[in-house]
């Protein structure tokens, strides 16, 4: 069939073709921020998302709410014990403040500028909660639904953080910190070398009867610097212990995947389904202790190469894809499914990759190196495109879909843990800042 254009038809036409091309050109379909290619931007860029953390600190104790634009009640009142150690990690400005605050232990109840920290009604009692509140102290009945949990990876994440100011320092108090975290961790380890997650007496001893593979690695690398830095041989014999229950028990040779950890149960200890997966258990994974086990391999090269396989299977049941490119990590295959994309879990893949770049180069394999080194970028030139501007300062979500929007109230592993409506996260400026650093937090001492 013949068309006849007649000329105003034609002229509209081409104005409008034109009109959208321009509109194409200026506005894309998702603005994409370039990633920086010089080093020197990188760091900048860096600094600006640490600072913009930094900045919302209470000067009295260092602590900084970990999120923003979440109105639950940790969302407006809660400074993570997690995002605390990362800070120090990350050199915080209010190093000094956030050590005194945890030195204080204070086991009563909190107020402005002396937070409740220490969790003495549980066995043992020398555990620091999870989530610390600051602020808020004055409304009704707050305690009510505060989240009192304690756990072994984000104590370790603080010692791991008062560790690296004691040597940057010397500060005695942050090194007495370090050793008081190891000492609630030991008091948590299994006749079978795992740390269980939390103490007795805690939600009807909920995390007493659990074990976290990520809590676990975060561990033994804490104990790990702890036994370096102080030559105490019993730290290093707790990690060899906890780290012989990840390569023994928690790892699936068939699937080349760590499981998520295991619930004890009546008759023994049963281990969580592939399909509650975390990806953070192969970001964090132990490398120089797994590049020195028979158990992985015969050699380094197979070690190397099973490391592969390890970090092929996260993405493919985690990594979330568009138009064939890594977009970056889920929680979880649920997760996965609904696009989530965790900017923090991400960070943590691409520094993974950075790192098996290095032990590549260390080899002399420039090719494998090479093929490290390009999946890092791709996935954190997508996480360039998911920072914001506000007020002039860069801002980071917790959670987004692939078109950047905040992921928020979707499942993590199951529908009771879900996303935070947080279109700002402590957790993610930072690791986004390690990540463009080429710093790993985890393995400083590596």
């Amino acid at each position: 069939m013949t068309t006849t254009f007649y000329p105003a038809a034609r002229s509209v036409i081409l104005f409008t073709v034109l009109l959208l091309t321009v509109l194409t050109s200026i506005v894309p379909a998702r603005a994409e921020p370039a990633l920086p290619d010089s080093p020197a931007d990188r760091q900048a860029l860096a600094a600006r998302l640490v600072e913009a953390v930094e900045e919302r600190a209470d000067s009295r104790t260092g602590l900084v709410l970990s999120y923003g634009g979440d109105n639950s009640a940790i969302g407006r009142h809660g400074a993570q014990l997690y995002d605390t150690g990362l800070r120090l990690l990350a050199d915080s400005r209010h190093g000094a403040e956030i050590i005194r605050t945890f030195a204080a232990a204070n086991a009563g109840e909190g107020r402005p500028g002396l937070p409740q920290t220490l969790a003495a009604g549980f066995a043992p009692s020398t555990g620091i909660y999870s989530w610390i509140r600051i602020g808020g102290f004055t409304e009704p009945w707050w305690w009510n639904d505060w989240e009192w949990s304690v756990k072994t990876g984000e104590n370790a994440w603080l010692g791991l953080g008062a560790l690296h100011r004691f040597n940057r320092t010397g500060e005695r108090q942050a090194l007495q910190l370090a050793i008081d975290r190891a000492q609630f961790i030991l008091a948590l380890q299994d006749d079978d070398g795992g740390f269980r997650i939390g103490p007795r007496r805690l939600a009807e001893d909920f995390w007493w009867r659990r074990k976290s593979t990520e809590n676990n690695e975060s561990a033994v690398a804490f104990l790990d610097m702890l036994a370096a830095a102080t030559g105490e041989g019993r730290y290093r014999a707790a990690a060899d212990r906890a780290y012989a229950w990840l390569a023994e028990k928690m790892y699936d040779r068939d699937h080349h995947l760590l499981r998520r950890g295991e619930v004890e149960e009546a008759g023994g200890w049963r281990r969580d389904s592939l399909e509650d997966l975390a990806a953070d258990t192969i970001n964090w994974l132990p490398l120089v202790r797994i590049l020195g086990d028979r158990r992985f391999g015969a050699d380094r090269q197979a070690r190397l190469a099973e490391i592969k396989r390890m970090a092929d299977a996260m993405v493919e049941r985690c990594g979330v894809r568009q138009e064939g490119a890594l977009r970056g990590i889920s929680y979880s295959p649920l997760s996965r499914r609904q696009a989530v994309i965790s900017l923090e879990w991400s960070a943590q893949y691409v520094l993974l990759c950075r790192r098996l770049a290095r032990e590549h180069e260390r080899d002399r394999d420039q090719v494998e190196a090479g093929i490290w080194h390009a999946r890092a970028e791709e996935v954190l030139r997508s996480l360039a495109g998911y920072i914001t501007v506000r007020d002039g300062e860069p801002i980071a979500a917790h959670a987004v879909f692939p078109d950047g929007t905040v992921a928020a109230g979707q499942p993590m592993w199951d529908d009771i843990i879900l996303t935070p409506a947080a279109s700002l996260s402590t957790a993610s400026h930072l690791y986004l800042a390690f990540a463009l650093r080429g710093i790993d937090p985890l393995r400083l001492a590596d």
